[in-house]
């Protein structure tokens, strides 16, 4: 693992593009964050991602539908999907700072 001294950027990072999936988490219990590290990991294969999760594709679509509301219908643009995955990973390489 990456030791990183000063996390303060990387965390507010994490907060600007991935806050809102988080605070909806908190909120509702839905993994949010996982469903779309899940989705990303496999390229956006719909029918993969709900067979990984354990999950209705149905189920896939509204999750993936309520992650367009929260981060903007753009989510899935490869310069928002960039930062997006970045920001998963940064999030989980300095210990989930936003999420408890």
């Amino acid at each position: 693992m990456t030791h990183i001294s000063d996390t303060r950027l990387l965390k507010k990072f994490v907060h600007d593009h991935i806050g809102p999936l988080l605070k909806f988490e908190d909120e509702t219990d839905i993994p949010l964050l996982e469903t779309l590290s899940v989705y990303f990991k496999n390229m956006g294969n719909k029918q993969e991602t709900a067979e990984q999760l354990f999950i209705h594709r149905q189920t896939l679509y509204h999750r993936l539908e309520k992650c367009k509301e929260l981060l903007g219908p753009d989510f899935l643009k490869p310069h928002k999907r960039i930062c997006l995955e970045l920001a998963i990973y940064a999030y989980h390489l300095v210990d989930h700072p936003l999420h408890k």
